[in-house]
């Protein structure tokens, strides 16, 4: 699809939303940090903080993701980013002000409800003002950039936590997103807008009639059980990871957030940049290989997450930790791309919305909220080791979702170049 916003304009407004995407993944793991301090405090136990890492947050992420899809998918989505940015990070901040558990409930609904509208929109504008060919390296960059939020935001509170409680955090890194999001409004290109006037895809699709294209489709139908089955291991490690270092190996703060992030750094920004490489240079013309290449890196994850579940050694946890990491992420820059490449153009900020619904659900949603209570349902056994046992039986999902990403490429049925 060709547009008239010139090369640094392009390129200004991917460095914006590359900065968005930090920041949110910044203010969603600053959370898990100093979740033993807010359990401490408040007085909640592991089940508790599983509904305030997990399905608080995802039930009305996904509540809020599809409304501002459909209108991202005919409407100016530098203002959504815009908004999405600023309600985001107005409830970050909130939540250093909290005193209950419903306060802390509400204030992650506000932070869920804002994440929610700047993904979407802002994939759909990337693919619309970037060339075909450069559709997967740009989607796992993206990818790469929250990525450098889940262990830029590890690192910057472990650091903060030497010198300020978890509640002037909250409000140190919440409010300058808001002047983020101004620059958003400011400099952002939307080639749907001309001279002052809003220009409306001709064609905008019902939700029912995208969510029946999807079903009909079966290699969209793998790509969901991919994105039930990885997400619950990914996001129950990253929530807890914290926890884990903390109660299993007996880091400090500092410590945690230092060894987590940087081994979230390497295997995340990694694995999302070489999968960019890879899946444009070879997968392109070919679903397949896609398929295959996502699928037998989740299968050669899952031994590395069931040792770092059960290793006595910090070290060796660590270690593994960067290998499951790498590996995991090889799949989601191809499989949204395979995704992107079987809808229509007016269906891409709704499959975007579709695509982060199953991760939210699955991943914050069932993964960081199961692994609370079987942590808490293993407790009477294993103490504070309790966390072991449960990471490792949710590991088990990633060698169901290979089987599934190997399934979708074999299964694909892309458009014509022409129509994506």
């Amino acid at each position: 699809m060709k547009n008239n916003v010139s090369i640094t304009r392009r390129n200004l407004t991917f460095g914006l939303l590359f900065l968005v995407a930090i920041l949110s993944y910044i203010d969603r793991q600053i959370f898990t940090l100093f979740q033993d301090d807010i359990k401490d405090e408040l007085g909640f136990d592991d089940g508790q903080l599983g509904l305030l890492t997990g399905i608080s947050f995802a039930a009305f992420y996904t509540l809020a993701a599809f409304p501002i899809a459909r209108y991202s998918d005919r409407g100016d989505r530098r203002l959504v980013i815009t908004l999405s940015v600023i309600v985001w990070s107005a409830a970050t901040a909130i939540c250093g002000l909290a005193h209950s558990f419903w306060q802390l409930i509400f204030a992650r609904i506000g932070l869920a409800a804002g994440e929610a509208g700047a993904g979407p929109a802002a994939n759909s504008l990337l693919v619309e003002i970037f060339p075909t060919e450069r559709r997967t390296i740009v989607i796992s960059s993206m990818l790469a950039a929250s990525a450098i939020g889940i262990s830029g935001g590890l690192w910057l509170a472990g650091w903060l936590s030497q010198f300020y409680d978890w509640r002037m955090v909250f409000i140190m890194i919440g409010l300058p997103g808001v002047l983020l999001g101004i620059f958003v409004w400011l400099f952002a290109a939307e080639p749907r807008r001309g001279k002052g006037d809003l220009i409306v895809p001709p064609e905008q699709k019902r939700i029912s009639e995208v969510l029946g294209t999807m079903w009909a489709s079966t290699s969209l139908r793998w790509i969901g059980v991919i994105l039930t089955m990885v997400p619950i291991t990914g996001f129950a490690f990253i929530i807890w990871g914290a926890s884990f270092f903390r109660r299993v190996h007996g880091m400090s703060q500092a410590e945690t957030g230092f060894w987590l992030g940087s081994a979230m750094a390497i295997g995340l920004v990694g694995g999302n940049i070489v999968a960019g490489l890879v899946a444009d240079k070879f997968g392109k013309n070919n679903p397949g290989f896609n398929g295959w290449f996502a699928g037998l890196g989740l299968l050669a994850a899952f031994p590395l997450a069931l040792t770092f579940s059960l290793t006595s050694s910090a070290y060796i946890a660590i270690a593994c930790f960067v290998g499951m990491k790498f590996l995991m992420t090889l799949h989601l820059g191809p499989i949204i791309a395979l995704s992107f490449a079987q809808v229509p153009i007016s269906m891409r900020a709704m499959m975007s919305a579709t695509i982060n619904m199953f991760i939210g659900l699955a991943g914050t949603g069932v993964g960081g909220t199961l692994a609370g209570f079987l942590s808490k349902g293993f407790e009477p056994a294993y103490g504070e080791l309790s966390l072991q046992p449960a990471l490792a039986l949710l590991s088990l999902c990633l060698v169901v979702g290979g089987i599934a990403a190997i399934m979708a490429g074999r299964t694909a049925k892309p458009l014509p170049l022409s129509e994506q």
